[in-house]
This record gives C-alpha cells, structure tokens and sequence, in this order.
C-alpha cells in the first residue's frame, strides 16, 4: 500500500515550498495534483464544506486526464451513472466539456465517485504508477460539517487504494488537536500515517542559506546573532529580512535591531494578512497572550467576557490559523514574530494595531 504522509510546521518553515519541489520532482509515470485548502476557505468566506473541497479535488483530477479522448469519455460514462433523483446535470457547471453535477444532498454518491477516480486514472494509463495528491493547509478541514467523518472518508479509500498518495500538511504544531484527529490513536488514520514535523533553520543552516541565496549581505558575529535571534531561524522572516539590508555593508547587532524596528511591517508581512482578516473578538484574544505569556481555559474566562463556548471556538480559529498553540504550560502565542511586531506597534503608536 502507498504510504500517506502528514506535514506540519508553523507558518514560514517552508512547507508549501517542500511540497511543490516534491510534485515538480516527480517523473513522468507519477501524476500530482495539489490543493491549498485555505484558499478554498477564503474563497468560500469561511463557508467551507466537503462537497466543495470534493468538487475541486475532481476539477484537479479532471485536469490531469483532460488531453485524452477515450479516457475522458468513459469519465463521462462514470458521471452519467450519478444521474439519480438528487443529483442533477441540468444547467451544471462544467469542466473541460464534462458536466459537473450539481450537488443537493446527494454527498455519498459524489464522495465516492471522487475517491475512487484517482485510482481509476492511474488503471486507465498503463505507463502511469500512481497519483500524489496533496493536500495543503488541511488544518481547515476542520470547519467542514463533520471533519472526522471527512477524514474517515479518505481512509476508507486509501486502504483499498495501493496508486494513490496522500500527502495532508498545515501549518499547526504536531500535538493540535486537528492532527488528534486524523492521526492520533483514535483518529482516522490512527497513527499510520507517516508524520513529519519541519522545524526552522538551525543558526548554522540559517548562515549557510544567507551566505548562498541572499547576494552578499554580510553581518558581524554580533549582528548574526541577533539577526538569528529575531528570525528564530525560520526561511521567510530570513527572506523578508534579508530583502530590506543591503548587500556590501556589514551588519552588526545595533544595526539589525535598528533595521528590524523600522522595516517590521515588511519583515512580517506574512502575518498582516491573517491580523487584518481576525475579528475583533479574536485580535483581543491574541492581544492577551502577548500580555499574559501563557493561559489555561480558566485564566482566559476571568480575562474575557466571553462565555465558555464562544472562547473555545475563539480559541479553535486562532489555532487553526496558527496564532495560537496548547502546551503543558497553557495557551502560548505561536510565534514570537508576530509578538514582537504587536508589542513593537504598541510601543510606537501607543496601541495595538486593530
């Protein structure tokens, strides 16, 4: 059986970069098809749920069959068969000439025309050895109806599927409670997946990868150190630094510190995207983390005037977007950056950005 493999990392590490390199990698008898579910969530504003990750898993695999004829024709044979009372092909969306059926709540015969396709296409082509899908910030998966259902659904298929490669990542720490629930001793895949948690750069790896991609930026020993203590090592922080100094001039601490106060909106300019797209409620929710380090369920009830299930969900969305992390210590925020940058706004503005 293919192996299936889960990824995890906070945000910035790399792993959609890994994860591209591996689908670009491949030969010529592996199709891959790839699929940013966080994209599906934004583009659906929030209102995610599993026909419409299912419809653009089929549109990916449509794609992947859409230059030969016979094979596309008996598709359009497996489609015809979903003609059923609930599902219909009337005035439906299509895709490449086939008909995508429009879905009312005929959800069982959808998911298993799905999950059973890739397989299909790789018995239809005789020079094809299997299918790597991946599938990208899964972690919004979460937000469907009934996630762990969801993700039973994918395992039901893969073990009778020997072709057939899924690859889940998100950037989530690897004891969330979303990876609980794919893979954890209860979860669907109950541990058989093949986890891979990927952490930043060490201080060495982080000197070498300046030293080769960044164009002849050079600091003293003293500004390395800071400069590594303010990336933490992780690839995107060192890019969006590194595009803000200039090469020829050597950096020491004094320096960095002063670099990375003024250009901070464009160092962690990969935060203010998701800061701008938080609510009210929850921005007040991360806001508390930078005051208080850490906090357990009980410290937030007193902090909050919140109920209990409104924090939890509160709690779940700063998680699912990697703001947030449990720990045996509490609640931590996720990522010192992105602290930094709120205490350092607070500090020069006299209040937190909002």
């Amino acid at each position: 059986m293919s192996s299936q493999l889960l990824i995890t990392g906070q945000r910035g590490v790399g792993k959609t970069f890994l994860l591209k390199k591996i689908l670009n990698d491949q030969k010529e008898d592996m199709l891959t098809v790839y699929i940013d579910v966080a994209e599906i969530y934004a583009q659906c504003r929030g209102n995610i749920n599993e026909c419409i990750v299912l419809k653009e898993l089929l549109y990916k695999l449509i794609n992947l069959i859409s230059g030969d004829d016979i094979i596309m024709e008996n598709v359009l044979k497996l489609f015809s068969q979903l003609k059923i009372k609930n599902i219909s092909f009337y005035d439906a969306k299509s895709v490449l000439k086939i008909p995508i059926p429009k879905i009312k709540d005929n959800y069982q015969k959808l998911s298993k025309f799905v999950m059973e396709l890739p397989q299909y296409i790789v018995d239809s082509y005789p020079d094809v050895k299997g299918i790597i899908i991946v599938i990208d910030e899964f972690q919004q998966l979460k937000h469907v109806k009934n996630p762990d259902a969801f993700f039973w659904l994918f395992r039901s298929y893969v073990q009778k599927q020997f072709n057939v490669c899924y690859i889940f990542a998100g950037s989530v720490s690897k004891t969330a409670d979303v990876i609980q629930m794919i893979n954890g001793p209860m979860g669907a895949f109950g541990g058989r997946m093949i986890q891979i948690d990927i952490g930043p750069f060490s201080k060495e790896e982080t000197l070498n990868y300046i030293n080769d991609k960044s164009g002849g930026i050079k600091f003293s020993d003293d500004g390395f150190d800071r400069f590594f203590k303010c990336t933490k090592g992780i690839p995107a922080y060192i890019n969006s630094f590194c595009n803000v100094l200039n090469p020829g001039i050597v950096y020491d601490s004094e320096m960095v510190k002063k670099t990375f106060i003024m250009q901070m909106d464009q160092i962690v300019i990969m935060w203010l995207y998701v800061w701008g797209n938080l609510n009210e409620a929850e921005k007040n929710l991360a806001i508390a983390f930078v005051e208080n380090d850490c906090l357990f369920l009980k410290d937030l009830q007193d902090l909050m005037s919140f109920s209990k299930t409104t924090l939890i969900k509160y709690l779940d969305s700063l998680s699912m977007k990697g703001i947030i992390k449990y720990t045996d210590e509490g609640y931590v925020l996720n990522d010192d950056m992105l602290k930094t940058w709120l205490i350092t706004k607070k500090e020069t503005e006299g209040h937190y950005p909002y």
